[in-house]
């Protein structure tokens, strides 16, 4: 398919603020080939890279080639946490701009993994009594999902998202739990386990009970290993850098409010951790605006 392009959207401190969009989005980057017959029945993917729209105002999640009724079609799956109300408006123009451009029959999906209210996937422009213009797309609701049935047929791909299905319950998850670690290497592993974790903590589907003993099992035994990963390393080096910015700026507030803007500009650029302690303390120490206006300019060059 010409102009496919790969679209990357990617300390358990930090778990609750990991991106459920994110999480889904790396989930279905990498199983894309197990996951989308599963989503999509009848489907087999075509190419292992998501494409995207050459324009920088549309952005849809992930878009795929795809054979469905041995057909060549592209899938457009969205992925949303929260209802929109602009939902079916999008999807008329993801729609549109992916047929302009692949010339094959679009297949246009929303997944909502928590439950929430939805209005009719249906986008319709009307004058008066007349239809101008009609648009529908599928909705699947993964609170709707028995997870009895993919734990029956070892789904493993699925398994990461078992915590928002219907019928999960503890002694359901910690066996997901266990089948992964089987089957995965350590690295993989991790990755889904963090996800996992993600969509357990946003669940409507389970009891705060079952919730409670997935959560403690997962902190006896594997919180040392989440620990390892890397994108939760990063986050945790983000947030860290993020906090000793802002602990320099609001210290330059207080003792040297007129010199702020000039350390928003400066200490903005500072990425590592030693340059902001230094820069903190080397501020601490000025005695006065014309030694710490020098300081920031030290710190820019």
């Amino acid at each position: 398919m010409e102009g496919m392009i790969f679209c990357k959207t990617n300390s358990t401190a930090t778990l609750a603020h990991f991106s459920y969009d994110s999480a889904l989005k790396s989930l279905l980057d990498d199983q894309a080939s197990e996951m989308l017959p599963e989503i999509l029945p009848e489907c087999t993917l075509l190419g292992e890279q998501n494409a995207e729209i050459a324009r920088t105002n549309l952005r849809p999640d992930l878009v795929y080639p795809i054979q469905y009724r041995r057909e060549h079609h592209i899938l457009n799956l969205e992925l949303q946490t929260n209802a929109d109300s602009d939902m079916t408006y999008r999807m008329l123009l993801y729609h549109v701009e992916l047929f302009g451009k692949y010339r094959l029959p679009v297949i246009s999906m929303v997944m909502y993994p928590f439950e929430t209210s939805l209005t009719e996937p249906i986008f319709r422009e009307e004058s008066g009594s007349e239809i101008l213009l009609e648009f529908h797309h599928r909705v699947l609701r993964l609170w709707t999902l028995d997870a009895v049935q993919y734990i029956r047929k070892r789904v493993v791909s699925m398994y990461t998202l078992l915590p928002a299905m219907k019928g999960a319950n503890a002694s359901l998850l910690l066996q997901a739990i266990n089948e992964m670690e089987l089957k995965y290497t350590r690295t993989d592993f991790v990755r889904h386990l963090v996800r996992f974790r993600t969509i357990l903590r946003r669940s409507m589907t389970l009891s705060m009970q079952d919730k409670q003993i997935v959560e403690n099992h997962m902190d006896i035994t594997y919180d040392s290993l989440l620990d390892e990963d890397p994108e939760i390393q990063e986050r945790v080096a983000k947030a860290k850098i993020a906090g000793q910015q802002k602990a320099v700026l609001d210290f330059m507030e207080v003792k040297f409010p007129s010199l702020i803007q000039v350390a928003q500009e400066q200490v903005i650029r500072l990425n590592k951790p030693d340059e902001l302690s230094r820069l903190m303390k080397q501020i601490a120490l000025a005695p006065d605006e014309s030694t710490a206006r020098w300081v920031l300019s030290t710190f820019a060059a």
